[in-house]
């Protein structure tokens, strides 16, 4: 079982370069790997998006009922970066409180709002998507998740993972009943060193069990123990790692149906319809369909933004809401679908280049007022000239006739080389995306 650390250490460590690299513009194929993390895979599901998502979801539990929380030991990017917090020479807190019913509040809270269409809750505490802030470093919110988390391991360890975590939460139920299950055997001597070196607080010394919901599977206490006392097994009846009243298990399973309801009752109410609202104001990446829609599926994780060529997909103010195009900074790529290729959690549809290219995601809106051509009779028209799609015709003297709104799909390209100051054509979001036929 010694050799079992070192390979969970070696796949953490291509995990974390496949993150990276996706998070530094490494290719569509890199980018695309983060499709099979967990808290993305729920929204998919959550939100009927493909059949994909369904297959990959239930390849995880029944690999989590077989192994444990493996996804929690090395697939998971927010935490490799907590272990590589616990690697700083500072005396943690030794004892991990064991708090259930806050992390069967949070996973019910957060499966509910995506459940009702909303992913609010995997917004905050998704932990690939407050990896990806972490990564992108496109806002205070990156940094503020960074503080966060290296005082929550110093504080205690991971802290996050076995309270706060919907992902981790939800895994730990298939856990705690999985088939091989770590476990002490006839050797153990009580001595504590796995206990110590835990950085769930799973390991139970006065009962001699580990609890296989909170275990996430880094196998430290296995590297740590002399008299190797720690197996993998079936587990023993009557040494239960989980051993729970019918009282226990009524006020767990009521918390959890609390925070389900509650999440579904909220993201149900007006509160989504507000948001969406609030922020009509924004041109969406291209396959976000509408802004209602693309609200209440974005989790911000910035993969896209990190992706886009042109840079011009920015983050929401402080980093937590969701992305929107700045055409001020440049034009959507005629010849580009990166982002609609990227986003793991459904927000942004998939769509091929051509759809891509029939997708109207804004509007050009031209004023002869402030054209150079109009007003000084300077030869320009570069907007005709750059326009992909044909929206943009010259007359005779050089000067445009009005946008052709039929064809202009709102790409920037004619915003962003208008040389007019103010600019004589600027890009108005539209309500809904349109895919031309």
């Amino acid at each position: 079982m010694k050799f079992a650390w070192k390979i969970r250490n070696l796949l953490q460590g291509v995990m974390l370069l496949a993150v990276f690299t996706a998070f530094c513009g490494g290719g569509v194929l890199t980018a695309c790997l983060m499709k099979i993390q967990a808290g993305p895979v729920f929204l998919r599901v959550l939100g009927g998006i493909c059949l994909s998502a369904g297959i990959l979801l239930l390849l995880l539990l029944l690999l989590t009922w077989l192994f444990g929380r493996f996804f929690c030991s090395f697939c998971c990017p927010l935490g490799c970066f907590q272990d590589l917090a616990g690697m700083i020479p500072i005396r943690k807190k030794r004892t991990v409180s064991d708090l259930p019913y806050l992390r069967l509040l949070s996973a019910g809270l957060c499966l509910g709002l995506a459940a009702a269409g909303w992913s609010l809750g995997f917004l905050f505490l998704d932990p690939y998507s407050n990896a990806g802030r972490m990564i992108s470093g496109l806002s205070w919110a990156g940094a503020a998740v960074w503080v966060l988390m290296i005082l929550l391991v110093l504080w205690k360890r991971r802290f996050f993972c076995t309270a706060l975590c919907p992902v981790g939460a939800t895994l730990g139920l298939i856990s705690a009943k999985g088939m091989f299950r770590l476990k002490f055997n006839e050797k153990c001597v009580r001595c504590g060193q796995c206990a110590s070196v835990c950085p769930a607080g799973a390991v139970d010394l006065q009962t001699g069990t580990i609890d296989n919901e909170r275990c996430l599977r880094c196998m430290a206490c296995v590297s740590a123990c002399r008299m190797d006392a720690i197996v993998f097994g079936l587990p023993e009846k009557s040494r239960s790692p989980v051993d729970r009243s019918r009282r226990e298990f009524v006020i767990r399973g009521s918390i959890l149906f609390a925070g389900l309801a509650a999440g579904l009752a909220l993201g149900k109410s007006g509160i989504r319809k507000f948001i969406a609202f609030a922020s009509r104001t924004k041109i969406l990446p291209p396959g976000a369909g509408d802004t209602e829609t693309f609200f209440s599926r974005c989790t911000a994780c910035q993969l896209c933004a990190k992706n886009c060529p042109s840079g011009i997909i920015v983050p929401g103010e402080g980093g937590i809401g969701p992305v929107s195009l700045d055409l001020t900074k440049g034009s959507c790529r005629y010849d580009c679908n990166r982002c609609t290729q990227v986003c793991p959690a459904g927000a942004l549809n998939p769509l091929s280049l051509k759809e891509k290219q029939r997708t109207k995601i804004a509007e050009a809106h031209f004023d002869p007022r402030n054209c150079m051509v109009f007003q000084e009779g300077t030869p320009c028209g570069k907007c005709a000239s750059v326009c992909p799609v044909g929206a943009i015709r010259l007359r005779k003297s050089g000067a445009p006739y009005p946008v052709d709104i039929s064809r202009c799909i709102g790409c920037g390209a004619c915003q962003n080389v208008c040389p007019a100051v103010p600019k004589a054509i600027r890009i108005h979001e539209i309500e809904k995306q349109i895919r031309k036929v």
